[in-house]
């Protein structure tokens, strides 16, 4: 859990929170864990098992398909406040990207295992993380589209 120091109003410059109320950013708290990774370090495997919603804080990281192929993609390069891990996460799916740390990098991170009590019981964070699920979504069809 993250302590009762850290402010989760700065939650809301990103976009999966920014319209849920002091209330119920309150309510994930207990969920919320922080993590760092170093340079060059793999944060999440493409086919594994997800379960983990990560917010970068800090650093940079690239999304990789077929990593360590020599098909290997970069597909996009995250900032911070950028969200990834919810598509596993909800689906129970395997990830389907490796997540790399390109820089030391400084996050947030929820578990499935207390989100999903969450999701249930407030409408209002589930219907946030979806569309926040699907905006992501929609640039990166646009960037595919324009790029192909």
């Amino acid at each position: 859990m993250v302590s009762e120091s850290f402010n989760l109003s700065s939650l809301r410059t990103i976009p999966m929170f920014s319209s849920l109320s002091d209330d119920e950013l309150e309510i994930l708290r207990p969920g919320l864990t922080v993590a760092t990774f170093s340079l060059g370090e793999t944060i999440m495997e493409e086919g594994k098992p997800g379960g983990r919603l990560y917010v970068l804080l800090a650093g940079q990281v690239k999304v990789v398909a077929c990593h360590r192929l020599e098909e290997e993609t970069v597909l996009h390069v995250m900032e911070p406040v950028e969200v990834f891990g919810e598509m596993s996460l909800l689906t129970d799916e395997p990830v389907s990207a490796t997540i790399i740390a390109t820089d030391y990098c400084h996050m947030l991170t929820l578990e499935r295992d207390a989100l999903e009590p969450i999701l249930l019981k407030n409408p209002n964070v589930c219907v946030s993380l979806l569309r926040d699920a699907f905006r992501r979504i929609r640039r990166l069809t646009h960037e595919i589209v324009r790029d192909s």
